[in-house]
């Protein structure tokens, strides 16, 4: 009775699925009741015979079901973003327009924002428009840190804050250091100018940060701001990434390695922040974003697909 059963499901479903015959169309043509070819297509899908498949990664921009996979594996991250994608280039190419829309509502929500200066960063800044923000006066954009100014690399926290209060026709606050000094008397008189005061107390009150991460890597952005001292104090120490010059290891172990060089937010008060964005992506931050996202200080990841299944390698480590 069982084969039977069978064969008739199998029937059942053809007709049902692949021929799209109603229930009373199928009973008909089977000479059975209509119950028991509701009966029949339950049995199938019980039994294996049909399986149903939500097929939703190729119609959206991002995936959907991985979103839904990492959320598992990492409960206290508010929402993932992954971004398909062919290759880097690819990715760098199109990231910007594929977070702006994301951050729009946080943007409106928050009263004072924080702007990490990252090559990721400012890409979504360049692509988000003032026609998607009214009423925004009252915000504060200020900088995370310090900016990264060399004849290599020009990512300026200044330049960031500014593009952004633009955007939002809000006021915005300058930090005029570099992200990193060598010089920590120098360093320390700095943070109690006035200019710097300013930036602190209101770190005190940030609701939003939009932040990228680094990993640990001769060709790092980080390390072009890097005295040579540095560079060996970082590469002697067994970090693996870092966030706001905060450095992690694979164990998502806190290294303490420039604290007393960088010009940037303090962890405690970088904890604090209410919603925390990182945008970063690529096959060399997976390790390093994998170990930071299990120290809760990533409330929205977005990244793409290729970065997605690297990390899927340390998930289980």
């Amino acid at each position: 009775m069982n084969t039977s059963k069978r064969e008739l499901a199998t029937k059942a479903s053809i007709l049902y699925y692949e021929e799209n015959n109603n229930q009373d169309e199928i009973a008909l043509k089977l000479g059975i009741s209509r119950s028991y070819v509701s009966q029949l297509l339950s049995y199938a899908r019980s039994h294996n015979i049909v399986r149903i498949v939500v097929n939703v990664e190729d119609f959206y921009s991002h995936l959907i079901k991985k979103e839904i996979e990492f959320s598992k594996y990492f409960p206290e991250v508010k929402q993932f973003y992954f971004m398909k994608s062919e290759s880097l280039e690819d990715t760098k190419k199109h990231i910007g327009k594929f977070a702006a829309p994301l951050l729009v509502n946080l943007i409106r929500k928050a009263n004072i924002i924080t702007v990490d200066p990252g090559s990721s960063v400012e890409k979504v800044i360049r692509e988000l428009k003032h026609n998607s923000f009214s009423n925004c006066q009252g915000k504060k954009i200020i900088p995370l840190g310090g900016g990264i100014d060399n004849i290599n690399v020009r990512l300026h926290s200044s330049d960031f804050v500014r593009k952004l209060g633009q955007i939002l026709n809000c006021e915005y606050y300058f930090l005029n250091a570099p992200i990193l000094i060598e010089n920590c008397s120098l360093r320390n008189a700095l943070l109690k100018e006035k200019n710097a005061q300013e930036i602190i107390n209101l770190w005190n009150n940030t609701d939003l940060a939009i932040l990228g991460m680094g990993n640990v890597s001769k060709d790092s952005t980080l390390f072009s701001s890097c005295s040579n001292s540095m560079i060996k104090k970082i590469k002697k120490s067994k970090a693996v990434g870092e966030i706001g010059i905060n450095f992690f290891d694979k164990k998502s172990n806190y290294l303490p390695i420039l604290e007393k060089y960088r010009v940037t937010i303090p962890l405690k008060k970088l904890k604090k922040i209410n919603t925390k964005v990182v945008i970063a992506f690529g096959e060399q931050k997976a390790l390093a974003l994998t170990s930071i996202l299990r120290t809760n200080l990533i409330d929205i990841l977005i990244s793409d697909s290729i970065t997605a299944h690297e990390m899927e390698k340390y998930l289980n480590n």
